[in-house]
C-alpha cells in the first residue's frame, strides 16, 4: 500500500470512531431510558437488560456507521486541506482522484459488510430483542400498566389501576370494564390485587380482593345487579396470542433476511397472478349475468316487482364481489412492495457509505476546517436530508405511489450525482456556487467565516 493511502486512512480512522461513538449514542439516549426504567423501576435483571441492549444495538449501528463514515471524511479531508496537503499533492502531481481512491474503495468494502451484516445479523438481533421484551412483559404483566391511565390493549376490556408494583405485579385501586353483548358493560372494582400470567403464557390472570361487582340486568332494564366479594380470580384468555406472539416462527419483515422475504414475495406474486385471472373469470361472468338479468327487466312486467328486486340485489351482489377482490388484490400488492421496501433498503444503507465519500470529500476540502463541531454538524445536516428521502421514499411505496427501487435508492442517485459534480468542479479547481450576491447583505469576516471566501 503507499505511503499516502496509508496516510489518508489514518486521517479517517479517529474520526471514524469518534462520530461513531457519538452517533450511536445520540441513538440510545431515548431508548436508554427505557432500558433504566427497566432496571430502576421495574425490577428487571440487571442482565436481561444489558441483553436487550446488546440486541438493539444492532440497528443503531445499522444507521450510525454511514453517517461516521461522512463525520470522518468530511474531518479528515477538512483538516488535510486546512493544512495545505491537498495543494501540496496536487502540486506533487497527485491528483484529487488518487487521493480519494482509497476512501473510496474502503467504503465500498465497508459497504459490502454492512450488507452481510443487514441481512445475517440485523434480522436476528431484531427477533430475538421482540421476543426478549415479549418474555419480559410475560414475566412482568405490570409493565404495560401505567398508573391513572385506562389500559385497552386487551381485547374486551379497559383497565385502569390507581398504584402498581411491577417488582411482585401487585397493583391497587383497580377498575375493570368488561365489554359484553349487551348495552352496557360489567363494571368490576377491586381495593387491590395481583396479575401473572398462566403457565401456558396465553391466560392473563387477575387476583382481586375486596371489590364489588356492577352489571346491569339484560332481562330487566333498569335493573341491575350488585355482588361484594372479598377474593375472586378473573381469567382473561388469548391475550398472550393476541398481545404478544413470541413464538419463534412468527417474524416481522424486519426480522427477515433477504431471501426470506424475496420467498416471502414470490408467493405473494403467485397469489397476485392466480387472483388477477379469477378476477377476469368472474368479472366475465359478472358481465354476463348482469346483461342476462337486464333483458329478464325489460322483459317483466310492473307487477313483477320481486323479480325486479332480486335482479337488483344480485347484481349488487356482482358488484360488491367484484370490489372486495380488487381491493384484496390491492392489498396484496401493497405487502409485496412493503417486502421489496425492506429488501432494497439492506442494500441501499449500506452503499450510503460510497455515496458519502464521494460528497464528504469534495465539502471537506471546500470547508478547510477539521474540527469535530464542522464535521458532526455538517454530516448531521446532509443524512436527516437523507433520511427524509428514505421515510418519504417508503412512505410513498406503500401507497403505491413510486415502485420500491426508486423508493430506497433516489437519495443515494441524487447525492452521489452531487458529490460527482462538485468532485469534478473540486478538482479542476472552478467555483461550483458563485457567493458574490452575499456581498450586499453579509459583512465580509462574516463571509470568509461562513464561505471561506475574502470579498
Amino acid at each position: 500500500m503507499p505511503v499516502i493511502y496509508r496516510y489518508i486512512l489514518k486521517e479517517h480512522i479517529g474520526p471514524f470512531f469518534f462520530g461513531l461513538a457519538t452517533i450511536t449514542f445520540v441513538l440510545i439516549m431515548d431508548f436508554l431510558l427505557e432500558l433504566l426504567n427497566l432496571i430502576i423501576g421495574k425490577g428487571v435483571g440487571f442482565l436481561v437488560v444489558l441483553q436487550a441492549f446488546a440486541l438493539n444495538l444492532a440497528w443503531m449501528l445499522a444507521l450510525s456507521i454511514p453517517m461516521a463514515v461522512f463525520v470522518s471524511t468530511l474531518m479528515a479531508f477538512g483538516r488535510l486541506s486546512q493544512d495545505n496537503e491537498i495543494t501540496a499533492l496536487k502540486t506533487s502531481g497527485v491528483s484529487l482522484y488518487r487521493i480519494i481512491f482509497f476512501p473510496l474503495l474502503f467504503s465500498f468494502v465497508l459497504a459490502l459488510g454492512l450488507i452481510i451484516f443487514n441481512d445475517r445479523v440485523l434480522p436476528e438481533a431484531n427477533h430475538k430483542a421482540r421476543i426478549l421484551m415479549s418474555e419480559i412483559h410475560q414475566k412482568k404483566p405490570t409493565l404495560s400498566i401505567k398508573e391513572n391511565l385506562f389500559m385497552d390493549e386487551i381485547p374486551g376490556y379497559h383497565l385502569l389501576v390507581k398504584k402498581v408494583n411491577p417488582k411482585t405485579n401487585e397493583i391497587s385501586g383497580i377498575t375493570i370494564y368488561e365489554k359484553r353483548e349487551g348495552l352496557f358493560p360489567r363494571t368490576i372494582l377491586a381495593r387491590k390485587g395481583k396479575i401473572e400470567f398462566s403457565e401456558d403464557k396465553n391466560t392473563l390472570i387477575f387476583y382481586l380482593e375486596n371489590g364489588e361487582v356492577h352489571e346491569a340486568d339484560q332481562n330487566q332494564p333498569g335493573h341491575y345487579r350488585f355482588i361484594s366479594f372479598e377474593k375472586q380470580t378473573l381469567y382473561i384468555p388469548d391475550v398472550g396470542n393476541r398481545l404478544m406472539q413470541t413464538g419463534d416462527d412468527y417474524r416481522t419483515d424486519r426480522e427477515m433476511d433477504i431471501g426470506m422475504m424475496m420467498n416471502k414475495v414470490k408467493r405473494i406474486q403467485e397469489n397476485i397472478s392466480t387472483g388477477k385471472r379469477e378476477l377476469a373469470r368472474s368479472a366475465e361472468q359478472s358481465i354476463s349475468e348482469v346483461f342476462k338479468n337486464n333483458t329478464s327487466t325489460k322483459k317483466a312486467s310492473e307487477g313483477e316487482d320481486k323479480l325486479l328486486s332480486d335482479i337488483f340485489f344480485t347484481n349488487q351482489r356482482q358488484f360488491f364481489k367484484l370490489q372486495m377482490e380488487t381491493q384484496n388484490l390491492s392489498y396484496q400488492e401493497r405487502v409485496k412492495n412493503s417486502y421489496l421496501v425492506e429488501v432494497h433498503k439492506k442494500y441501499s444503507l449500506p452503499f450510503a457509505c460510497v455515496v458519502f465519500i464521494l460528497i464528504g470529500a469534495p465539502l471537506g476540502i471546500m470547508a478547510r476546517r477539521g474540527n469535530m463541531a464542522v464535521g458532526l454538524g455538517m454530516s448531521l445536516g446532509f443524512f436527516l436530508l437523507y433520511w427524509a428521502f428514505l421515510i418519504g421514499g417508503e412512505e410513498l411505496a406503500d401507497r403505491m405511489y413510486v415502485p420500491a427501487f426508486w423508493a430506497m435508492w433516489s437519495a443515494n442517485i441524487l447525492l452521489a450525482l452531487a458529490g460527482v459534480y462538485i468532485l469534478i468542479k473540486s478538482s479542476r479547481e472552478t467555483t461550483f456556487i458563485s457567493w458574490k450576491w452575499t456581498e450586499k447583505f453579509i459583512p465580509k469576516r462574516f463571509r470568509k467565516f461562513m464561505f471561506g471566501i475574502e470579498s
